[in-house]
Order: C-alpha cells, then structure tokens, then sequence
C-alpha cells in the first residue's frame, strides 16, 4: 500500500516565503510613511488648540509649525504644502490646510505614493 505524501515541497515554501518576503517589504516602505502623518495629526490637533486660545497670525503659525515639524521629525512637508489662512476681515489665523505626497522606493521603477490631506478649522460659526 502505497501512502499519500502530506505536506508541503520546497517550492511551495519559497513560494511562501517569497509572498512574505514581498508584504514585508512593502509595510516597511509604507510605515515610517503614516507615521509621520500620525506626526502631522498630532501637530496640528496641538496646533488648534494654540489657535483658538491665541490670536496668532500668519508668520506666527508658520514659525510655530515649523519648530514643531523640526522636535516631531516630520521632513515631507514643505513650505509649499502649507495654506494659512486668515478669517474674514481679520489678521488673525482661522485655518491651516497641510496637503502633502510622499514617494518612497519600492523596486525598479515603481514608487509607492500616499497622499495626505489634513485641516484644522477654528473659526467661530455664527
């Protein structure tokens, strides 16, 4: 009698371990990626706050931005990312707009991209 063979050969195992191997490579591309926005999240979340206790205008929030980017480390946002702006008739900041792309390496030539929006709105609604 003849018995069956049972579990798995060794190209199946790294066919198994190629398939590991490329769901690892891309979460830890894709990471540090959320990471830093979680980092932006938490900025700006911190951000109003600042804002809404304090009148602040614009040179002001962009300096306090970026000491905060500089302690959290966030390197993907950039001057150009940032939209300020001031309340109707007012000097003072009402909302921050942080719109941003990170591209990170994959393999070859592909890239993986995210894209991130975040906004914090703390004018007064009537």
């Amino acid at each position: 009698m003849y018995k069956k063979q049972k579990g798995m050969t060794l190209i199946s195992w790294i066919f198994v371990l190629g398939i590991i191997a490329f769901f690892a490579t891309v979460v830890m591309r894709l990471l540090p990626m959320y990471q830093e926005y979680y980092g932006v999240v938490q900025i700006m979340d911190g951000m109003e706050v600042e804002i809404k206790n304090n009148k602040m205008t614009k040179n002001q929030v962009l300096i306090m931005l970026y000491k905060r980017f500089d302690t959290g480390y966030i390197f993907s946002v950039k001057k150009d990312n940032i939209e300020i702006i001031r309340g109707k008739n007012n000097v003072h900041v009402s909302k921050i707009v942080i719109d941003y792309e990170v591209r990170k390496p994959f393999m070859a030539q592909i890239d993986l991209i995210g894209h991130f929006h975040t906004e914090i709105d703390v004018e007064q609604k009537k």
